[in-house]
């Protein structure tokens, strides 16, 4: 079989992008565009070990190697127990787009070669390829809104910190599926205080509430209004620190939920789900 090194690369770099984006989302990891390219460069470039003459054992510890060294290029580092996780995500949807290619090559009657990790397709189309991307992209997607589901389903309360000009609030909050509520500004999502709450943090802020306030508009049944808000320093979520968020403060205070305990903060359930596996043990 005639192997051209180009249709190799392309193959290999568009299928490995694709997972890297598809390992990120499931982590919740961002990572800037030439970090991500450069990942997907780094598995064309892979490719060519098809080439090389490798028993399994060695085979193994150079994916092994190449998988530690493509998530630190797309990624960085982040942590032992976070770059750990990334690579073991990263090994999943490798194993589900390996699938998904040796299921096109048995529809298809494709004629292809795999070999040291590497796998090379023959006669494949363009549109052949596209279309394995658009499943392998839809079958991730779906899989990580199934995990998000599970992982977030009987998730009611939470532990948040907030940090405002090097002073800090520990809060009980609620997730509320129903809260939808932005800084039209920056597009942020905006945690809904308490009334009570807001004020407590307004009385200790003082002088630093005229830089960090800003207006949420609302709309609920047969109402709507402003909010008063401020920009956080940052929200600690769960060991999670979020700044591209928001608080707003409510009119009134929160009843408790079904009878169950107090909390002081409304949280959107988007703030707390961040990639499908990123809280996952």
């Amino acid at each position: 079989m005639t192997v051209y090194g180009e249709y190799l690369f392309l193959e290999n770099f568009i299928t490995g992008l694709v997972i890297l984006v598809l390992t990120g989302r499931l982590c919740g990891r961002k990572r800037a565009k030439s970090g991500m390219v450069l990942g997907g460069l780094m598995c064309g470039a892979y490719s060519f070990v098809l080439f090389l003459p490798m028993v399994w054992p060695a085979a193994l510890i150079c994916k092994l190697i190449f998988s530690l060294a493509v998530i630190l290029a797309a990624f960085g580092y982040g942590g032992k127990p976070v770059y750990l996780k990334t690579v073991a995500v990263f090994y999943i949807v490798s194993f589900l787009m390996g699938g998904i290619t040796v299921g096109l090559m048995y529809m298809t009657k494709v004629p292809g070669l795999s070999a040291n990790g590497s796998v090379y397709l023959h006669s494949i189309t363009y549109l052949q390829v596209a279309a394995g991307v658009l499943v392998t992209w839809v079958l991730g997607s779906w899989l990580a809104e199934f995990i998000r589901g599970k992982l977030t389903k009987e998730k009611v309360f939470t532990d948040i910190k907030v940090e405002i000009a090097e002073k800090e609030w520990e809060m009980r909050a609620f997730v509320d599926t129903g809260n939808f509520l932005r800084d039209p500004v920056s597009g942020n999502p905006a945690a809904v205080l308490s009334a009570s709450c807001g004020q407590r943090l307004l009385d200790d802020l003082k002088d630093a509430i005229l830089s960090r306030s800003c207006v949420i508009p609302y709309s609920s049944v047969g109402q709507k209004g402003v909010l008063q808000g401020l920009r956080p320093d940052r929200v600690i979520v769960e060991g999670r620190p979020i700044k591209n968020i928001v608080l707003a403060i409510s009119k009134e205070d929160f009843a408790c939920w079904k009878g169950k305990e107090a909390y002081e903060v409304l949280l959107q359930q988007q703030i707390i789900e961040g990639g499908a596996l990123e809280n996952a043990e």
